[in-house]
């Protein structure tokens, strides 16, 4: 009997496990589409892992940090933290993590803009 390499039976393992696993969680079918401050509707961006993502999200970021709201302290203090590590990780071509901490200062302004 020939036994199968370890490194097969934990891809056997994994593509099982991913076809068991439930459906991702869609957003709620009422929920209200918010549109993108620039863009049109409808209209898909592609984005990429790239210095000029990284530039565009720095400038989002940037305008809602400027633009007056009654965003608390705290999230605005967090948000510029993220922003300036963001752009940091960016300019010494650590683009995704860049890109992870720009768009996380982007989710927090929004979500505090809401909730506010």
């Amino acid at each position: 009997m020939r036994l199968l390499p370890p490194m097969s039976v934990c891809l056997l393992g994994l593509v099982g496990s991913l076809a068991a696993a439930p459906a991702g969680h869609a957003p709620p079918q009422n929920a209200p589409a918010r549109p993108v401050p620039g863009k049109e509707e409808g209209v898909i961006s592609v984005t990429s892992d790239s210095a000029e993502y990284c530039t565009q999200l720095t400038q989002n970021v940037d305008h809602l940090l400027a633009t007056p709201h009654g965003i608390p302290v705290g999230a605005m203090d967090d948000a510029h933290r993220l922003r300036i590590e963001g752009d940091t990780l960016c300019k010494h071509h650590h683009l995704r993590a860049g890109i992870a901490r720009l768009r996380r200062a982007l989710v927090l302004l929004e979500h505090s803009q809401e909730h506010s």
